[in-house]
């Protein structure tokens, strides 16, 4: 594009960035999730993946992530791999790609097995010049070589046209389109010959007489759950070989987090949510005991129990403090001929600790705080699938207990902090 047509776009950006927000007005309306930002395809060995952006990751039309796009993509790939699929997500009707430096450098390097990006629509609905979505999307690859571990791919999603996300029509829309192809150009001209970066274009999926301005459904999102999912899932079978080689799973390994004795007043706060969720644990592995858990350097606090006195434990006794050091946790069928426990005063004492099953919780940040975790005084010699499966479902619903709360205070610091200011 020349420079005078860079000219003219700079010239009309007010008038299409008006254009874009009338549109804007019209989604404001509509439903979308509101609700945890992670969805979870239950299986062994998850595979983990964020999706970063606006448009399609938002999910309008529906109103939870579970059958918006992260859901849809965290199914097609256990449906592909068979295994789990961890489906986290930051979406922002607003995002565009002068975020996208700061949102790729600011990712954990060991969380993500693939991060994917949905970019892009609102540059081109207010008339970003080319030459500026080039210079914005290289430095967010530089960010991402200099940033991203060797086995994590990024998997940049072109711009879907205006077109078939709001049913916009008329000059606007046919300029905001040609350069949404333009810059899908550039993209594909970026990442060529880099590593660990690819791009892929979603089906223009055409809208039905009940879903207006653009609005999707739970199968839009399903066919571009699957679209991803074929672009990732052999680079995820690689990652998976791979961790099984060279036991990534030691190096996720925790001594405990240092504000441990913090999230533990919070979740002692929520006593009720979560003493349900260990009295369903024990109840559905017939167990004595079961619990939930935080690690810290020096403790293993009980902050909801059942069958057990109690409150804490010495780090050095904790069961916990290994299940957290592995994505599918630990099943331990008999202590006693267990190398790792079988000195373990909770094993040779009073407490007579045979079987163990637990799994890891994680923090909104991905720290793993602890685990939920069921204990028996009788060794087992089977636990199913089907179990595990369970288990990890009740380990979810303590989870969505621990975000619930981290969020909520957050969210009242930043009202102090907001309220305080001149």
């Amino acid at each position: 594009m020349s420079a005078l047509a860079g000219a003219v776009l700079r010239l009309i950006r007010p008038a299409l960035s008006a254009w874009a927000a009338w549109h804007e007005a019209e989604f404001s309306g509509m439903p979308r999730p509101l609700g945890l930002p992670r969805a979870v395809a239950d299986g062994p060995h998850a595979d983990r993946v964020l999706l970063i952006g606006s448009g399609p990751a938002v999910g309008w039309g529906v109103v939870s992530h579970d059958i918006a796009l992260p859901g849809a993509l965290a199914r097609a790939l256990r449906a592909s791999t068979g295994r789990g699929a961890i489906v986290d997500v930051i979406a922002d009707s607003t995002l565009r790609a002068a975020h996208l430096p700061t949102l790729l450098n600011g990712l954990r390097r060991d969380r993500y097995d693939a991060v994917i990006t949905t970019v892009g629509i609102n540059d081109a609905a207010r008339a970003m010049t080319p030459r500026e979505w080039d210079d914005l999307m290289a430095l967010a690859l530089d960010v991402w070589n200099d940033r991203a571990e060797e086995r994590t791919l990024l998997l940049l999603v072109g711009i879907l046209p205006v077109r078939a996300m709001a049913n916009a029509k008329g000059l606007a829309s046919a300029i905001a389109d040609r350069l949404s192809r333009r810059f899908n150009e550039i993209t594909d001209r970026l990442t060529l010959g880099r590593e660990r970066v690819r791009t892929t274009l979603l089906p223009e999926l055409t809208p039905v007489s009940r879903t207006p301005r653009g609005r999707r459904t739970p199968d839009d999102y399903a066919a571009w759950g699957r679209q991803l999912a074929a672009e990732i899932v052999e680079h995820l079978d690689a990652v998976a070989l791979d961790r099984e080689m060279r036991d990534l799973i030691a190096d996720r390994a925790t001594a405990g987090i240092p504000d441990a004795e913090h999230v533990r007043d919070l979740l002692m706060v929520e006593g009720d949510s979560l003493d349900r969720v260990v009295s369903l644990a024990a109840s559905a592995f017939r167990a004595p005991t079961a619990m939930v858990t935080v690690l810290g350097a020096d403790t293993q606090w009980h902050v909801a129990r059942v069958g057990l006195d109690e409150g804490s434990l010495p780090i050095e006794q904790s069961f916990c403090a290994t299940a957290v050091r592995g994505d599918q946790g630990l099943i331990v069928p008999d202590a006693r001929a267990d190398a790792r426990f079988a000195d373990n005063p909770l094993v040779t004492g009073e407490a007579h600790v045979r079987y163990y099953a637990g799994v890891p919780i994680e923090d909104p940040d991905g720290r793993r705080i602890g685990a939920l975790c069921v204990i028996d005084t009788r060794p087992r010699d089977l636990t199913s699938e089907a179990d595990l499966g369970l288990l990890r479902s009740l380990a979810a619903r303590a989870q969505q207990v621990l975000w619930a709360s981290v969020l909520r205070e957050r969210q009242a610091q930043e009202h102090r902090v907001t309220t305080t200011l001149p």
